[in-house]
């Protein structure tokens, strides 16, 4: 298929190419910080920019992914947490994609469904194909502007480079044996030209191509006109669960959750525990299992809400009251992990899995508040809740500082029990160099605590910040340490 390249095709690829310089520059000069805000809000300038006349789809979730995409990358900018920062640059670009699909997207409110999914990976695939032909249509003009000029020119050229080489071989020995300082001067270019690190400035060019072909190819691709699919007609042979057997998956969970409720409310109220093992053990048993069950039975409510068949009144009032004892069960038990976890942290510390497993819980609980309402709801989609608080979840991670309450919990426990492991907050991202600053306030004699700081310190000294590298929560820490007189 032939491309109809216009004017202004030409110049969006200019623009494109600039952003690819930029991306060059935000993301492969070092480590990501300031650079990769700058990058998000001049990529969704010129792709407003550029779709100016375009008519948007599914706005509210756009927006929210927009704003979502936009504190993700601010977080390289505010904080340097290292697991979040690895998953963030796998993540962004991946909602960007998502994105730019789902305000593109001919339908309306139709995100949540399948044919979305495949829409995002033929997209994928056409702007591929579309930079492939993209190339090839370069390489035809460029060829065909040589044949109408008959490359007389370049063979000329070419032919006087062939004549001069064997002269300015002569040449130039017996003018360097005449002036050692000419000598001298031809000399220093190959020093001159090993200075510039030709394979690093290659790699870079490429990596610029590569950048400024991906996004032209996506942001080229959405512009064409897409056919509005047809409603499909309601299929007959729709998948279903038949509402007795149902009821009696749901009859047998709730009997083996009610025993198991039982239990776990003789530990809440009663001394039990305190005759089996210790809060530690009993914290370290059954955690996962426990969080694994509550995951399988949202699961097991999701699948029947949206696949039991349509029954009597009775049996639909059944079911839903079973479903809503599920839930309450699987409360309960997300209840037991929480505090299981809780008791794990006050014996052992607090790290960012233990936290982050608390913040997911959290995450449960209200999916599992939702899914009550949408047992009693018809109308609520519970696919879309899903999508939208992961969106959510997500984004809130990444932009409380999650490192500093890992850091202010550590040190209430030190002040309480006087054990703290200074290794793990070095470990953590800068709000943990904070922290051992203000361990050191609390107890300069702390075994080994001068000698990390005086690390950490020297590290600081002898690293350089550009630009694209600028991060808060490193100048803060920065200032903190070089602050600290340290005997």
């Amino acid at each position: 298929m032939e491309l109809n390249f216009k004017k202004g095709d030409w110049i969006f690829f200019l623009v494109c190419l600039a952003l690819g310089i930029l991306a060059e520059r935000s993301f492969l000069h070092g480590n990501i910080g300031l650079s990769y805000p700058v990058f998000i809000t001049v990529f969704y300038g010129v792709f407003f920019w550029r779709y100016r006349s375009f008519t948007f789809t599914n706005k509210k979730l756009g927006l929210l992914m927009i704003v979502s995409i936009w504190m993700l990358s601010s977080s390289f900018f505010l904080h340097s947490n290292m697991i979040l920062y690895i998953l963030n640059f796998l993540v962004i670009p991946v909602m960007v994609i998502i994105q730019l699909v789902l305000v593109t997207y001919p339908v309306q409110n139709q995100w949540h469904r399948w044919p979305f999914v495949q829409k995002l990976f033929l997209t994928v695939g056409a702007a591929i194909a579309y930079v492939y032909r993209f190339l090839m249509h370069v390489a035809k003009f460029s060829v065909r502007g040589l044949e109408e000029k008959k490359s007389a020119t370049l063979r000329k050229v070419l032919i006087g480079v062939g004549i001069s080489l064997p002269l300015l071989f002569v040449i130039v020995n017996l003018l360097v044996s005449a002036d050692q300082q000419f000598g001298n001067l031809l000399g220093a270019f190959p020093r001159w030209l090993l200075g510039l690190k030709i394979e690093e400035e290659v790699a870079r060019t490429v990596a610029v191509i590569i950048y400024t072909l991906a996004i032209f190819g996506l942001l080229q691709v959405l512009r064409i006109k897409q056919p509005v699919p047809a409603d499909d007609p309601k299929p007959t042979g729709k998948v279903a669960w038949d509402s007795v057997i149902s009821l009696t998956v749901l009859t047998l969970l709730n009997i083996v959750y009610l025993l198991f409720v039982a239990v776990q409310f003789q530990y809440f109220f009663g001394e039990t525990l305190k005759a089996g093992y210790t809060y530690a053990e009993f914290a370290r048993r059954g955690f996962f299992e426990l969080l694994f069950v509550t995951m399988l039975n949202l699961l097991i409510i999701t699948t029947i809400v949206s696949y039991v068949e349509k029954s009597s009144k009775f049996i639909t009032l059944f079911i839903r009251s079973l479903l809503s004892l599920l839930v309450t069960f699987s409360g309960v038990m997300l209840y037991s992990a929480f505090l299981r976890l809780l008791m794990y942290e006050e014996a052992y510390g607090f790290t960012f899995a233990r936290v982050l497993a608390h913040s997911f819980m959290v995450f449960l609980l209200v999916v599992l508040c939702y899914s009550l309402m949408r047992i009693w709801m018809e109308r609520l989609s519970l696919v879309r809740f899903y999508i939208i608080a992961a969106i959510i979840f997500y984004t809130v991670i990444n932009t409380i500082q999650l490192d500093q309450y890992i850091v202010d919990r550590n040190l209430e426990r030190y002040s309480e029990t006087g054990k703290i492991d200074i290794y793990y907050l070095n470990s953590l991202s800068y709000e943990g160099v904070e922290g051992l600053v203000e361990l050191y306030k609390l107890n300069p004699g702390h075994p080994g605590l001068s000698d990390l700081l005086l690390q950490r310190k020297q590290e600081f000294l002898d690293s350089e910040e550009s630009w694209n590298s600028i991060n808060i929560s490193r100048r803060s820490a920065e200032k903190a340490i070089k602050d600290l007189e340290i005997q």
